[in-house]
């Protein structure tokens, strides 16, 4: 009886042994809500945005990447480096990799869906960005630009109609951006020969920039502007037009989905 119960749990640490070889005992599992998506973090005192897209988000491990805009202490095209977790309590922690002498820590509590954080706080530690200190902040996970947008394209007096089909990335490139496809019609608009597609764009907290070109006739048309959470409505703060019939117009705009793609 004695020798057939040390067989067993041979047999058992073996199995054991196997399963851990194979990496089995080792795949990572999911402690908190999942985080994924284009987020910004505001604070109440100043106008500093963290635009922030999370890379890995749903294991132990969670990663961004966050750029800081409206600080003269560091580069808004300087990427931020963050990993941390979010625990079965649902709080997040996460610390950047030093980048001007300034260590990052970003704290929150995500919902159990994963769309909102509350008691959101950032601490900026040493370096550059050390002004920036320890502040509560918003945070707010903007909604893909997704779907059928129209409205209007204004430049002075005149008022143009606009149509557009947008999809964004779904995950962020290396960079914790987000991009841009589609086309756009101007119907009864001479300024374009046939319908102009996006060549380049960039998505990042609530600010968006796209670039169309017509290649028949070599118009190019830039936009920039924001867009509220739910990317429901696109605000062009501005756009402007070079070569073609149209060289130089410019104006503003305002875009709303119509039809969400699923």
């Amino acid at each position: 009886m004695r020798n057939h119960s040390a067989f067993l749990a041979t047999v058992a640490v073996l199995g054991l042994s196997l399963l851990t070889g194979c990496g089995m005992a080792n795949t990572p599992v999911q402690v908190g809500t999942s985080l994924s998506g284009n987020w910004a973090f505001v604070p109440t005192t100043s106008n500093v945005v963290l635009n922030l897209g999370f890379t890995q988000g749903a294991y132990e491990t969670v990663s961004a990447v966050a750029r800081l805009n409206g600080s003269s202490c560091m580069s808004p095209t300087t990427d931020i480096l963050l990993t941390g977790s979010v625990g079965g309590d649902n709080q997040m922690l996460l610390v950047s990799s030093p980048f001007g002498g300034t260590t990052l820590t970003l704290q929150g509590q995500v919902s159990g869906d994963g769309k909102s954080m509350a008691a959101a706080t950032w601490s900026f530690a040493g370096g550059s960005c050390a002004s920036l200190g320890q502040a509560s902040v918003a945070a707010t996970n903007y909604s893909s630009i997704n779907g059928t947008y129209t409205g209007t394209f204004v430049d002075g007096s005149s008022t143009i109609a606009v149509s557009s089909l947008l999809q964004q990335t779904s995950q962020p490139d290396l960079n914790g951006q987000f991009s841009l496809s589609g086309t756009t019609t101007f119907p009864n608009n001479n300024c374009f020969v046939d319908q102009p597609s996006i060549q380049t764009s960039l998505v990042t907290g609530n600010s968006l920039t796209m670039t169309y070109t017509d290649t028949a006739s070599g118009t190019v048309l830039t936009a920039a502007g924001t867009f509220n959470s739910a990317a429901s409505t696109l605000t062009i703060t501005n756009w402007a037009i070079k070569g073609g019939s149209c060289n130089g117009d410019s104006g503003t705009g305002s875009l709303t989905a119509q039809e969400q793609n699923l």
